[in-house]
């Protein structure tokens, strides 16, 4: 089969290529066969012993969703309505191996065509095919009828506290609802919401919208949720290829080649399985918080180009928007003050600490007027004593830790109530607290001392990146997949925007090592239906092997840093052939201190 010529072999004007069809028809195909092999992942999740969460609970969409896995799988108990941690649910139903085997087959097929896409696709696809292709597959998530996360139906029940009950739902605690139907399908009853004030704003006025359209039901919101993340997901991917396109110099003419990274890295975002089922199936939040700091970004390369202080202002305030939706995120602001010091390095010290101190101001002032309706004198602080972030250890390697010493030292985890978790636990949030601010603390000190090392936007990407990875995997015992969904997108964006890393994003070594995040992350759902069975390790039958989640979930890093290095060595190696050579008068000044702009010796 003969394909037709592709953009990289035309001429074509920047209008032609923003409509340009995809070429041939490998593209269709490709996006039917992922589409098919995301259908089949949606009749496996509602196995009953996968123990994951019913979507639609009560309703009349739940029946006609669930009846391809009926006709499936004639004689396997479904998910149910009742709230799947329940104990006595957990038991009625034992592990089925041929069930997870389904499960890690489906993760690995659709993780296996999402790598064979990153490398066959690129060169025959157009900007417009990525963004129709993405809806198409986001709408079949969108039908799952199975969560593997139910922190959807908390999102719903702080928006149903604040718009229904008119209650706060930063200290507010959902068992003050406990007669509302959203009640028996949440488990972390005794904390308010984790989540501030932006994302309050963003499931209100969505709770709002359901209750004008007469529909106050469960399943309503949840379909706009899902709907809500599939906008956030094609948001940040028109922004990612938007950035991309601005950071090339204002004199610098688009090539096929920059669009050929451009939409590599386009399509890698888009079609990434992690972030799609985290932002189409579980609703998370943080396709929001991706979208955010994307449109942070994107605000930042317009500043960059027309130097304008509203642009920058903008970007600051949209940072602080995402902060107040995850506080943790606040990480990555300071990388902001590091690159506008950075910038003003030959100014005199006073001078160039007045714009930095200028957005720390905007920044805080945004946060506190966000957090002050809903302060109630201090109240809003108690969510750090309830948080189970705060003591609890889950899916990283501090788990298996704690784990592996309470078998060696034969001692039993004892919670002291639901929201804490267990002493060496608790040792181990302490810890993994100090590596973090002594890891993020010598990161902040290299870049003031090396502040070439963040002086253009796309390092200040990098650096952002950098801090939210030391906080997931170095600074936090509490972890779950969709945390890592911001990282993959300014990972993305900076092979995009820097020419020294752009040769990346076409190598096999990328789409191997994005596809493999992605199966890890995903694989961390598969862990906790193992745990099911407490089956022990072979050399060691005290451990069980689900307690291994969390080291097989960063086991991505094991090829990432391999990458990172040897992609570094390239550039220093082609740096230092591409540099001139220097002058017959200057070679040997180093040795010779008479050479060195002194008086000759007498």
């Amino acid at each position: 089969m003969t394909y037709p010529a592709t953009p990289l072999a035309q001429g074509y004007t920047k209008e032609s290529r923003k409509t340009e069809p995809a070429s041939g028809s490998l593209p269709v195909f490709f996006v039917l066969l992922l589409g098919m092999a995301l259908m089949a992942l949606g009749l496996i999740l509602p196995l009953r012993a996968l123990y994951f969460y019913q979507a639609f609970p009560g309703s009349w969409v739940e029946h006609w969703l669930l009846l391809p896995t009926h006709l499936l799988f004639p004689h396997q108990p479904l998910v149910s309505s009742r709230h799947p941690l329940d104990n006595q649910a957990l038991h009625n139903v034992p592990l089925n191996w041929h069930d997870l085997l389904l499960l890690g087959g489906g993760l690995a097929l659709v993780c296996l065509l999402y790598l064979l896409a990153l490398r066959a696709l690129p060169p025959l696809i157009s900007y417009r095919f990525i963004l129709l292709s993405t809806a198409f597959l986001g709408f079949i998530l969108v039908l799952y009828p199975a969560l593997t996360s139910q922190d959807v139906f908390s999102y719903i029940t702080y928006a149903r506290i604040g718009v229904i009950y008119h209650l706060n739902p930063l200290t507010t605690l959902p068992i003050a609802i406990s007669h509302d139907p959203i009640y028996q399908y949440i488990f972390w009853t005794t904390q308010p919401s984790a989540y501030g004030p932006t994302w309050i704003a963003c499931t209100s006025l969505l709770q709002w919208l359901a209750l004008q359209l007469h529909h106050s039901s469960v399943w309503s919101m949840v379909l706009l949720l899902r709907l809500f993340g599939l906008t956030m997901h094609l948001g940040a991917t028109i922004l990612l290829w938007s950035s991309s396109g601005l950071a090339l110099a204002p004199q610098e003419a688009p090539s096929p080649r920059l669009r050929l990274v451009r939409l590599t890295a386009t399509l890698a975002l888009a079609w990434n399985p992690l972030l799609l089922l985290e932002a189409c199936v579980n609703a998370h939040n943080d396709a929001t918080i991706l979208f955010l700091i994307m449109l942070a970004c994107w605000l930042l390369f317009h500043w960059q180009r027309r130097q304008q202080l509203p642009w920058l202002l903008a970007a600051t305030l949209v940072l602080a928007l995402a902060a107040c939706l995850k506080i943790t995120f606040i990480v990555i602001f300071p990388g902001l003050l590091l690159f506008l010091l950075a910038r003003e390095e030959r100014r005199p010290f006073w001078q160039r600490l007045r714009l930095p101190a200028a957005m720390l101001l905007a920044y805080a002032g945004c946060i506190v007027l966000l957090y002050w309706p809903f302060w109630q004198h201090g109240a809003v602080l108690r969510l750090f004593q309830v948080n189970p972030s705060a003591s609890m250890a889950r899916n990283t390697p501090y788990e298996f830790l704690v784990h592996l010493y309470a078998t060696i030292a034969q001692i039993r985890l004892i919670q002291i109530d639901p929201n804490t978790g267990s002493y060496p636990e608790i040792i181990a949030h302490a810890i993994a607290s100090l590596l973090f601010v002594l890891a993020y603390g010598s990161l902040c000190l290299y870049t003031l001392r090396r502040p070439a090392s963040i002086r253009s936007l796309p390092a200040l990407f990098g650096w952002m990146a950098l801090a939210w990875l030391l906080f997931c995997f170095v600074g936090s015992t509490w972890f779950w997949p969709w945390y890592l969904v911001s990282w993959v997108g300014l990972s993305l964006l900076v092979l995009a925007s820097d020419k020294s890393w752009q040769s990346l994003l076409r190598s096999r070594a990328f789409a191997v090592t994005t596809a493999f995040t992605a199966f890890c992350m995903l694989s961390i759902y598969a862990g906790y239906v193992w745990g099911m069975e407490r089956t022990g390790l072979p050399f060691f039958p005290g451990l069980q092997i689900s307690w291994l989640r969390g080291l097989w979930g960063w086991s991505f890093l094991l090829l990432l840093i391999p990458l990172m290095l040897a992609q570094r060595r390239r550039q220093r190696t082609w740096s230092t052939l591409a540099a001139p050579p220097l002058p017959l008068a200057s070679r040997g000044q180093g040795r010779d201190p008479q050479r060195q702009g002194r008086l000759p010796v007498s």
